[in-house]
């Protein structure tokens, strides 16, 4: 096999852990051994070898991928040189990708199978909450938000979303995720942002948010 420069390996690495996370993510990894992995993301065993040396170290790139997201989304939503109506809905992806990232059955398997990453997955989200807790006080306090608790939101969203986004409800109720996530963020926009805050321009570009969740989710799952 030919020498693979490392900038090419991690990104071949990547796009190998991307075949893997729909698994990962509904059945969870405790039973998938490596052979069942090299097959999820179609090479072989011995070709997996070249770029990933463990079980533990695919894992790691999971998460990796994960944790890049949240920084980069942390760091739009933290930017005031934004609209918070924009950032809102920066907010909203990234609740939506959370919910589905870190299953219940992905958790419990990394709590139990990799502890050091589960702690730093935890950590990562608690920093995710007090960026998203942060946001939702200061736009109250600048007078665009509605006045309401922030953790409620938080909350609120995030059990939302995990019933909302699960293939057997939405099967179950007839509903395309497409179209459950637009009338769900129709319904936080007016629960959060005043009326006057709102820029029906801005609004529109919901649009584009939801198809850049589903394209990101269909370039992984």
């Amino acid at each position: 096999m030919r020498k693979i420069a490392p900038e090419e390996k991690q990104l071949l690495r990547k796009s190998y852990v991307k075949r893997i996370m729909n698994v990962v993510r509904t059945k969870g990894f405790l039973s998938l051994t490596i052979s069942d992995m090299a097959k999820l993301m179609n090479i072989s065993r011995a070709s997996l070898y070249n770029y990933f040396s463990s079980k533990e170290e695919i894992l790691l790139e999971v998460i990796e991928y994960y944790l890049a997201y949240i920084h980069e989304a942390d760091q739009m939503i933290a930017d005031e040189s934004l609209s918070y109506q924009i950032r809102l809905q920066k907010v909203y992806e990234q609740t939506v990708l959370s919910a589905l990232y870190a299953s219940d059955i992905f958790m419990s398997d990394l709590k139990i199978g990799c502890p050091s990453l589960y702690s730093r997955k935890m950590e990562a989200r608690k920093e995710r909450l007090a960026t998203v807790h942060s946001f939702y006080s200061q736009g109250m306090a600048d007078g665009i938000f509605h006045e309401l608790n922030p953790t409620i939101l938080i909350i609120q969203d995030e059990a939302a979303l995990k019933v909302m986004t699960d293939s057997s409800f939405l099967l179950k109720e007839g509903l395309s995720l497409k179209h459950v996530l637009y009338d769900h963020y129709q319904a936080k926009t007016v629960q959060v942002l005043k009326p006057e805050a709102i820029d029906g321009e801005v609004d529109e570009q919901i649009h584009e948010v939801i198809e850049r969740i589903l394209q990101k989710l269909a370039s992984t799952f």
